[in-house]
């Protein structure tokens, strides 16, 4: 119970599945609660002894069916099914007695649909129960309206429910499109830092094999370590942590042979490639999510420079004092903005003039200004016809 609770008070670093896990276990417990009140409360209701008996029956047979889903891990399917429990609940008070404590009940569905936050459940069934509502306060409004009521006071029961049923529709709309940005930013930074790992892994290796060490995995001390504190963790799980010690023989083997090598091997076993497929994530030589978690490890405890406003500097007499050096820089710069030119126009050859081989002007005299001194400007005037004739070839 204590861990339950550590998990509600902090679901905002759990994943879906488990958030939505903690979700039906609630609703489960709530829904439990009412039924059990339902029992005394049946005493009011017009249906007969064994209808209610029945009824009763059924419901507490439906939340041992919800316990089970949850407890064999199919938390989806018990999500629908304690929607449908509510409904359920819902129709059993709104056809045994006509009031206004009734009428609660379709917002109490919808609460409860409401508060798994799923789209697609609350289309279906948010709006199956939001049509209920309507039609039995039209049809039973005996109930719900006194006597001194305004005429067609039962509607205003009607809007306030419709109402309901849409601001919270608007607002899982908006959560949607909220996670499915952040989702494909998370995509996106993946991808992005996938590549910088990648660079990493490769500088890393290119240093090992420049200073001549082994990679770490043939580490004798490093295999040493890790079996020993693979065992020790085994053994507080299970009674004997020896069997951990062929799965770390079968981790320092796959690093040796590679994984793909393995998975391809017709003569090994499907449940040893299964485990080799597991053991891949957790790769030191590869960009797995082990080699991730090392390196973001790692970078905790780098001290980065501190901020410079000038750190990224355009100019090109400012990182150069000499004039010689300025104009090697900007005659570099012309000539790989010329070959750019030219590489796209090779794709389209109508934008080129069958009289002339000339490549158009590259850059333009306004901004120039913004990268390069007013001497290298007045070089570039000075000479133009001879950059254009000998910077602008393309061989």
């Amino acid at each position: 119970m204590k861990e339950f609770f550590r998990k509600v008070f902090n679901t905002e670093f759990l994943p879906m599945s488990e958030v939505r896990k903690i979700k039906v276990w609630l609703v489960i417990v709530f829904l439990m609660v009412m039924t059990v009140i339902s029992i005394p409360y049946s005493t009011f209701f017009v249906y007969s002894v064994a209808m209610k008996i029945i009824t009763i029956s059924l419901l507490f047979v439906f939340l041992a069916v919800m316990f089970l889903l949850v407890h064999f891990g199919k938390t989806w399917a018990a999500m629908q099914v304690s929607i449908i429990y509510s409904i359920a609940l819902m129709l059993y008070y709104t056809q045994g007695v006509n009031s206004f404590y009734a009428y609660l009940f379709f917002y109490i569905a919808l609460s409860i649909i409401i508060f798994y936050q799923e789209l697609f459940s609350y289309l279906l069934y948010g709006t199956i129960v939001a049509g209920l509502g309507a039609y039995y306060t039209v049809v039973f409004k005996a109930g719900l309206v006194i006597a001194n009521d305004i005429v067609g006071s039962e509607y205003i029961f009607v809007v306030m429910l419709v109402m309901f049923y849409i601001i919270n529709l608007i607002h899982i709309l908006h959560n949607e499109k909220i996670y499915t940005d952040l989702n494909y930013e998370w995509v996106k930074m993946n991808h992005i830092i996938g590549k910088y790992q990648d660079d990493i892994l490769y500088y890393l290796e290119d240093i090992r094999q420049d200073a001549h060490q082994s990679p770490i995995y043939e580490n004798l001390e490093f295999q040493k370590a890790a079996f020993e504190l693979s065992q020790f963790i085994a053994e507080q799980i299970m009674k004997d942590g020896k069997e951990i010690v062929n799965l770390m023989d079968l981790y320092v083997y796959i690093h040796e042979k590679g994984l793909n090598q393995i998975i391809d091997n017709p003569e090994i076993s499907v449940a040893m490639k299964k485990t080799s497929n597991l053991l891949g994530k957790y790769l030191l030589n590869e960009n797995t999510d082990m080699f991730n978690m090392l390196i973001n490890f790692y970078i905790q405890f780098e001290d980065t420079g501190r901020y410079q406003k000038d750190r990224y500097c355009y100019l090109v007499e400012e990182i150069s004092e000499y004039r010689e050096e300025q104009i090697i820089g900007f005659c570099l710069i012309y000539r790989a903005l010329a070959r750019e030119i030219e590489k796209n126009r090779e794709w389209n050859r109508l934008d080129r003039s069958s009289d002339s081989d000339q490549t158009a002007e590259v850059l333009p005299i306004n901004e120039l200004e913004e990268f390069f001194s007013p001497q290298v400007i007045a070089f570039y005037n000075d000479n133009y016809e001879m950059i254009k004739e000998y910077l602008n070839q393309t061989k």
